[in-house]
This record gives structure tokens, sequence and C-alpha cells, in this order.
């Protein structure tokens, strides 16, 4: 039997009537409305509540008009009256059916009791709806009384009738549940671009955090689009999952960029699956970076060099990154440029001095090219302070073609000859064509020559001009200072202890003061390079330090 399976399910149980049914008023109007309903039924002739109700009594009649028993000239015999009465057609059964519930639910004590159930749910639509139904259907008013009962009947109901269709929705499910099992193990066992990726990133990055994907089966499975990471952050040789953005909040710069780059790693491998052709254009990724995820991306990058579909464009302002690139293979040394921004243009220049300019380049040409000569100086300096110390005579002597002395304008190229000379074999027998000449006219004409220069990297040409526009300066402020016993006694920072000597004394105009400033601020760093760090000058224009070095001249 499915008594209820006709029943509009979201009008009788629903969450706004539930909560109105439940509450103490109603339902003590629902009692008084079944304890009087009962009573009528009890004095009525055909009906019992227990044994033939309304809903049986309509299910009876269904029955027997749809099964043909009148049209078969069969009759019923009612009892319940002084006298039974027989039934010979369908229409008469409906008749006296409706007769007899009419009778009932008419009753004026009934009624009543259901007016009092009917304001109780005027509060909204959904118990209005209810309300409406349940008025044409008074005969399921009592079911209410236990509601919880009432829905489970009615359930049973929708499961009786349709019993054939559950049975087939539950044997669907235990066989793709079955399939979906085997899929996943299928799963499990092979590697994933996803998993390649996220090996890579925790093989290779030397972070505080492991990751892994929380919902791989489910994306391969189509069930969801996008992979989950989860994060465990490690410390102290404990570990607890973190959510992304609290991760973000204690990681360094280099850490949160190695984070970023998970997603270029996935985004690559999907490339190299899909076997697209791509151009990476690629800027200063090892910033921040420390040293072992510096590592972790020229690997990376370097297995990108290799593959057939992948081009690269690599742009970086660290040297040191950049000679690693060359020296790991990412690139050739004859595919690398080096971009200067001038006053007008950006000029590249096929790339030099990446590795030991002074070895590489400046050594080699000491005795032929006066730019080149020029600026050796601070690196033959530094070697002799490193080798000798800085009491050694000839270290003594170089200090003196860097800062303005009393000797400096009477160092000629031939002690310059000797110095390299004694500082490096196999130089033996080379000197400068001219080698009676002044060092310092030399070098005033070299950077006469470099004002002249065409915009580019000039490495050289920047030492030497801030040389020059340094010992013009100096010489300017110890002219003008004319205070030997003061300026032969300077020891360290020279041209700091001039300047602020000159500033102090009100030497100067407003202008000539700005000026020998900015050398001050300027020209020691560019001077005083070595072999391991100068990638500083490379990096910087020449156009300030030309402007430099031609107002110091008009000093």
């Amino acid at each position: 039997m499915s008594p209820f399976a006709d029943l509009p399910y979201d009008v009788l149980f629903n969450d706004k009537v539930d909560a109105v049914l439940r509450t103490p008023g109603v339902q003590s109007e629902l009692t008084k409305y079944v304890t009087r309903l009962n009573e009528l039924l009890d004095e009525s002739t055909f009906f019992d509540r227990s044994t033939f109700t309304f809903y049986n009594a309509t299910n009876v009649t269904k029955s027997l008009g749809d099964n043909g028993f009148f049209a078969a000239k069969h009759s019923l015999l009612l009892h319940g009256e002084d006298a039974p009465r027989t039934v010979t057609s369908d229409a008469d059964l409906k008749a006296l059916i409706v007769e007899e519930k009419r009778r009932i639910t008419d009753d004026d004590a009934l009624r009543k009791k259901l007016d009092a159930v009917e304001r109780a749910l005027q509060k909204n639509v959904d118990t209005r709806r209810f309300f409406d139904f349940i008025a044409s259907r008074a005969e399921l008013l009592p079911e209410f009384a236990n509601v919880d009962s009432f829905r489970q009947s009615v359930w049973k109901s929708y499961l009786k009738t349709h019993e054939g269709l559950f049975q087939r929705v539950v044997t669907c499910f235990k066989d793709t549940e079955t399939r979906r099992k085997e899929i996943e193990q299928q799963a499990a066992q092979e590697s994933t671009q996803w998993e390649k990726v996220i090996q890579i990133f925790n093989d290779r990055f030397f972070v505080p955090f492991r990751i892994s994907a929380e919902n791989k089966h489910r994306v391969m499975l189509g069930q969801e689009t996008m992979l989950k990471v989860v994060f465990e952050f490690e410390e102290g040789g404990e570990s607890i999952g973190v959510e992304r953005d609290d991760l973000l909040a204690v990681l360094s710069n280099g850490e949160k960029k190695a984070l970023y780059i998970l997603n270029v790693l996935f985004e690559m491998e999907a490339r190299k699956a899909a076997g697209r052709e791509t151009l990476f254009v690629i800027d200063d990724l090892a910033d921040s970076f420390d040293y072992k995820n510096k590592y972790a991306i020229i690997q990376y990058l370097k297995e990108m060099a290799d593959h057939t579909d992948f081009k690269l464009v690599l742009l970086t302002h660290n040297f040191d990154f950049f000679r690693t690139l060359v020296s790991r293979g990412v690139v050739g040394y004859n595919r690398c440029f080096m971009a200067q921004k001038g006053e007008t243009k950006v000029v590249l220049h096929q790339a030099e001095h990446v590795n030991n300019p002074f070895i590489r380049g400046f050594k080699k040409n000491f005795f032929t090219d006066g730019m080149q000569r020029v600026a050796s100086i601070p690196f033959v300096r530094n070697i002799l302070e490193y080798t000798k110390g800085t009491d050694d005579k000839d270290y003594i002597v170089l200090t003196s073609l860097l800062h303005w002395k009393a000797d400096s304008a009477s160092i000629t190229n031939v002690d310059l000859d000797r110095i390299f000379t004694e500082t490096f074999r196999g130089q033996e027998g080379k000197a400068w064509a001219s080698p009676g000449d002044s060092v310092i006219d030399l070098l005033l004409q070299q950077a006469d020559e470099a004002l002249l220069a065409d915009e580019g990297v000039n490495f050289e040409n920047k030492i030497v001009l801030s040389i020059a526009t340094r010992i013009l300066a100096e010489k300017h402020m110890v002219a003008e200072l004319n205070d030997p016993g003061f300026t032969d006694a300077i020891t360290s920072n020279q041209a700091q202890a001039l300047f602020q000597a000159f500033r102090n004394r009100g030497l100067g105009t407003s202008s000539s003061r700005d000026t020998l400033d900015g050398v001050v601020l300027m020209t020691p760093e560019n001077i005083h390079v070595n072999s391991f760090m100068y990638e500083p000058i490379i990096d910087m224009s020449d156009s300030a330090l030309r402007e430099l070095y031609s107002q110091v001249k008009n000093l």
C-alpha cells in the first residue's frame, strides 16, 4: 500500500510549515481538531477511524471503477444503517462517500477547530499554501499530530510507488562506485603532471614548507577543475598544515618568489605536455633568491632552454646570475647582449666583461690602450694591497694617481710600466710608447676622449672619468685651501676630508660646492672597483659622469 504517494512533499514539509506546526499553540489546536474528528468518525455510518478512513474509501471507489466492477453488473452491500444499503454504480458510491464526508466536515465544532488551525497558518506564503492544500484534504490533518512519523510514511509511499526506479538507482550507484574505485586506484599508480611539478618544487627549492596536491584524483576524474595545493609549514622538526595566505605572512621575499615559481612550473609542464611552441620573456627571475634557490632556478631554466618547443629571452641586472647562466650552458655567450640606456635611446652591445675584465681585457692591453691602461690603476693597486700591504712604496705611488698628492704630477708612464711589470710575470720588455710623459696628462687626455665616446657600456671610460673627476676636484680644493700642513697630513678618505674643510672654511660658491659634493658622493665606488665587484659601474649610465667631469673642469 502507498497511501501518500500523491502528496506534494515541498508543500507539506518545508521548513516554515514545520516551524509553525511544532509550536505548542498549533499543536494544541490540531489535537482538538483530531479529537473532534475521531468522535465524528466513531459516530459515522460508514467510516471507521481505524479500518475504513476517508482515504480507504476513496481508494476503494477508484479501484472498483478502474477495474469495471459496476460495469460487470456487480453491486456492493454497505452495512451501517438500520438496514443494509445496496450500491450498484460508481456514481452512487462516490455520492454516498461525499455525503458522509460532508456530514462530518460540516460539523460546527469541527469547523471552528479547523478555523483556529487556519489562523495559525496565515503567517507567510508557504504556510498559506500548506493550508490551501490541507483544507481540501482535511483527512490528512490528524497525521500532523506527529510530523516526523508522517514524514516517514510519505517517504515510504514514494519509495514503494517507485520501487523499481529506486532499485535501478541503487544498482547503478554500486556499479559506478566499483568502477570509480578502480579508476582512482589506477590514477594513484600513475605519475601525473601535477605530481611531477610538485616533486620538482619540493626537491629543488629550499623553503620552510612542503606542498602536496589534495584532490588530484578528483581532478583527474573531472569531478573538480582546480587542483588544491596543501601547504605543510616545517620548523624545528615539526610540521603543521597552513593556509596559503597565512604562509605568505611569514615567508621572506625570496621564499614568496619561490612559491610564485610554482605557478610558472605548472604552466611550463602543461605546455610541454601539449607540445606548444612558447617564447618566455623572463625578467630578473633570480632577484631576492638566496643562492640555494637561485641554482634551482638555473637548473630549471637549463631544462627549458634544452626543450625544442621553448625559446627564452632572459633579462637581468645580476651579473653573478648572468655569469652562472653562461657557465651552465643556459645561454651562449655569443647570444648575450648588454643594454645601456642613454640620453636618447637604449643601446645593445655584444656582452663583454662578464668574467674578470682586468685579467681577460685590461691586462692584455696595458701597454697599447690608454683608456684601459688608466682604468687598470685601481685594479693593480688592489693587488698590491692584498699582496704587499698599504705601506708598500708602489701602492703609495698608485694612490697618488687616484688622489691629488704633492707628487701626483711628477709620476710618469715609465714609473707605471715598472710597477706593472714587477707585479705581473711575463710582461718584461714591454713599455708605453711615451714613457716620459706624465700619467696625469694621459688620464686627462683619456677622460676628454671618454666625453666624446658613443653611448654604451663604456666600462673603462667610466673608471677613467671617475678618476679624472676626483683628481681635478681634489687639486682644486687643495689649491683653494692653500694649507699644506693640513692637506699633506690626510691619510684616508681624502676627497671627503678636503670637501669638509673646503665647506667649513666658506670657500667656493654655492654652485661649486654642489659640484664638489657630487664628486664626493659619486666617484669613490666607481674608482675603488676590483676584479670581483665591478658590476655596479657596468650597470650605470656614464652620462652623469660626463656631466660631472665637465663641471669640475670648469672650476
